[in-house]
């Protein structure tokens, strides 16, 4: 149907009907019209499929005035005619949750909404109603509620178990040889029993949590939403506790053990300080972090018993501090040219401890003063594992404080010094990979920004691979749904669909199950990679993309392509079509915030790619402004800038947004942080405006002689293909789009792509002739 431009009711009204005919019949939530019947009786007029399927009604049935007691009963019938009625009453939509029975007998839950209708004398005539299952919401809320009561049950007994068996190791220590016998089995029946029954209360916890988080994401009122958030929020809190318990049980048991691994301090802290920082906050109180630069940069180590002894450590400052603030402090001194004794200071201005409580605080299921507990809260057994980490690596810790006025606790570990090795200084050295050929290989690039696309870019034309690029997830399952891959490279963060989401259903798909897929990030941290892996990744590439890196990769991966038989797709994209002035490249290294050959010397020597990203950059940050961003795209915005930035040369920009970035997990962004951010980039546009100008043509880029001849022969084999009506046609479009990226030709490209996904062949191919004319006009 053609539609008019003007207003016209008749269609107006014909397509608000046609889109309600399509919503009854595929919808699947129930939806039925009641007719009102003389005698305060009601009968089913008609419903949509979903309803009659619910109702155990064939679906091809005819529906008209259905008299509900025949279909119900009597009783059932009685309990729906009373809420026709009340909304008959209200004169108004309401919404109403009810409960009934399937054609197969079983419970249903609904929620519906129900809408009363009259005749021009108003008297009412029908009531019509949508309901949307939600039994499945009621039976999580049961099965958390029963979860719940048994958790409950658990930590009363768990309580009660504790309680007595520290009562008898307390009063049997007293005795001599044969009562520490005693107590020593008593511990270890403990220890077993703690153990086993920690394993078995965190089943049902994790159910808890689990349930309770799906309950939360479906739709709730107010009363279930804050019932659901409060067992939420318990069984966190017991699952901390059950953890504390079972670490100490391991601990007692000889079953706690020590792995090797180099890490960085500064980074373990950072990360323990981020888990207190939002309770801090709220407290009103200081975090502060004081790491001395002596340490050396690299240490080997356990990193997760150090990570969760500065947390415990901390949480413990935090919780008994009510005004000031909490120091951290971390220092070390020599041992051997091998070893330093890294020393760690928390220090805080909380309610203190007394000498005579001092003497108990290590000891298991112990507070300062018992009254602490009920205060609070807490298992009693944060510093007694402190002290087993330390005492697992043979240090100390030990605490310093007076009643009231804060306390210093102190932990000294003795740990060796990580070298580097000549390994990483190889990898870190510039190595000579030779180009790998991948004709043979079609590659979908899925990337959201731009610059990051032209480097990947300037890289794969010399491999001769056919690329695609795809600017989101999303784009990327579209792309391969149409069309067949060898190999995928796929960013992360991205909007619409990110890497890791996208990479999940691809691997969902057959047709793409088992294509190579290689993540691009700058997050290269262990838990990144292994969320990676879980998503279904084969690999990493660091962001920047080291050449080097990629080609070992495209090696690899092009032999495997040969040995398969792939297709061999020809053909070189943009990015060696340009041919710039030197002198240009000069000027540009005039601007202070550049170092434009260090930048030039990172593509590998390619200064026409270097100059094409930097235009790239030039045209997307016109005018660049932070306003009325949302918190969210300015975490987006900073992360995609880090590399822009680094790609043009602007190194000490891009570590200033690398740092921002990385504080933005901790706490907002300032005003006067993103306003220096704006300030560097507007300033950084207003030198380029001056020192690109010889690029520019009446505020277009610059189409070289040399590059129109190669564009020309492309839209000529485009042209071919559009009279063949070949549909591999828009893949060519494609490459030609990316070759006048920034020209005055960009929208004629974009037409052209619009007409062909109409399939209008016949109109694409005059679009085309009429581009090379004036490219032919332009020489």
């Amino acid at each position: 149907m053609q539609l008019s431009h003007t207003y016209d009711k008749y269609e107006h009204d014909q397509t608000i009907l046609d889109c309600f005919r399509q919503l009854w019949r595929y919808s699947a939530d129930l939806m039925f019209i009641m007719s009102v019947e003389e005698g305060g009786e009601f009968a089913l007029y008609d419903n949509n499929p979903a309803s009659k399927k619910v109702m155990g009604l064939e679906q091809e049935s005819i529906v008209h005035r259905l008299n509900l007691r025949e279909q119900f009963g009597d009783e059932m019938a009685e309990q729906v005619y009373d809420t026709y009625h009340e909304v008959i009453s209200a004169g108004k939509p309401i919404s109403v949750e009810q409960n009934g029975v399937r054609g197969d007998g079983s419970k249903i839950y609904f929620d519906t909404l129900f809408v009363p209708i009259y005749d021009a004398l108003g008297d009412p005539i029908f009531v019509c109603g949508v309901s949307r299952d939600i039994t499945k919401i009621k039976d999580a809320e049961k099965v958390a509620l029963q979860a719940n009561e048994k958790l409950t049950e658990y930590s009363l007994a768990l309580e009660s178990v504790n309680h007595d068996l520290d009562r008898k190791v307390r009063e049997r220590t007293a005795e001599f040889e044969r009562a520490k016998l005693i107590a020593e089995e008593a511990l270890e029946a403990k220890s077993s029993f703690v153990a086993r029954m920690s394993h078995e209360i965190r089943t049902p916890i994790n159910a808890v949590i689990g349930l309770s988080y799906l309950c939360l994401k479906t739709p709730l009122n107010e009363e279930q939403t804050d019932s659901v958030s409060k067992i939420l929020s318990a069984g966190e809190s017991l699952l901390s506790i059950v953890n504390d318990v079972l670490d100490f049980s391991k601990a007692e048991a000889g079953k706690m053990t020590l792995e090797e691994s180099p890490f960085h301090i500064a980074s373990l802290l950072e990360h323990a300080i981020n888990l207190n920082v939002v309770q801090a906050e709220a407290k009103q109180i200081s975090l502060r972090s004081d790491v001395s630069p002596y340490i050396p940069s690299s240490l080997l180590g356990d990193p997760l018993k150090i990570q969760q002894l500065l947390v415990n450590l901390i949480t413990n400052a935090v919780k008994f501090t009510e005004r000031g603030g909490i120091t951290v402090r971390l220092s070390s001194s020599p041992i051997s040219e091998q070893e330093i004794l890294l020393t760690g200071e928390v220090i805080d201005t909380g309610i203190g401890i007394s000498i005579k409580d001092q003497a108990r605080l290590f000891q298991s299921f112990q507070q300062a003063d018992d009254s602490d507990t009920r205060v609070f809260g807490g298992t009693g057994l944060g510093l007694a594992i402190c002290q087993q980490i330390c005492q697992l690596m043979n240090g100390s810790i030990k605490v310093e404080s007076d009643l009231g006025k804060g306390a210093t606790f102190r932990f000294n570990i003795p740990l060796k010094i990580y070298q580097e090795t000549s390994e990483k200084s190889k990898s870190s050295a510039k190595v000579n990979v030779a180009i790998p050929n991948c004709q043979a290989c079609k590659i979908l690039l899925v990337e959201d920004n731009l610059i990051n696309q032209k480097v990947m870019l300037g890289y794969l034309n010399e491999t001769n691979a056919r690329v695609i690029i795809a600017n989101n997830g999303q784009e990327a399952l579209d792309k391969v749904l149409n069309e067949d891959f060898d190999l995928i490279f796929m960013d992360i963060q991205m909007p619409v669909m990110d890497g890791l989401t996208a990479t999940q259903k691809l691997r969902a798909l057959d047709v793409s199950k088992n294509i190579p897929i290689f993540a691009m990030t700058a997050h290269v941290s262990d838990d990144a990679k292994r969320k990676s892996a879980q998503a279904g990744m084969n690999g990493h590439l660091d962001k920047p993309i080291d050449k080097s890196e990629l080609y070992k990769i495209l090696q690899i991966q092009s032999q495997k392509i040969l040995q398969g038989n792939s297709l061999v797709c020809g053909g070189k994209l943009i990015s060696e079509a340009f041919s710039y002035n030197q002198e240009v490249l000069s000027n540009i290294s005039a601007i202070d915030t550049l170092d434009v050959w260090q930048a030039i010397e990172k593509l590998d020597g390619k200064s026409e790619l270097y100059l094409d990203l930097l235009m790239s950059f030039y045209d997307k940050y016109q005018g660049f402004s932070f306003n009325g961003v949302s918190q969210h795209d300015t975490l987006l915005i900073i992360h995609s800038l880090k590399s822009s930035l680094a790609y043009i040369g602007a190194f000490r920009l891009s570590a200033y947004c690398a740092e921002l970035e990385k504080n933005t997990v901790t706490k907002q962004v300032s005003f006067q942080q993103l306003e220096k951010i704006e300030f560097c980039i507007n300033e950084l546009i207003t030198a380029l405006n001056e020192k690109l100008s010889p690029l520019f043509k009446n505020g277009e880029l610059k189409v070289t002689v040399d590059h129109q001849q190669i564009v020309i022969d492309k839209l000529e084999h485009i042209h071919g293909l559009l009279k063949q009506s070949d549909f591999s046609v828009e893949d060519h479009l494609q490459d030609a789009q990316q070759m006048l990226v920034g020209t005055k030709y960009a929208l004629t490209i974009e037409n052209i792509l619009y007409s062909v996904s109409s399939i209008e062949f016949e109109y694409a191919a005059v679009q085309v002739a009429e581009l090379m004319f004036d490219l032919q006009g332009d020489k």
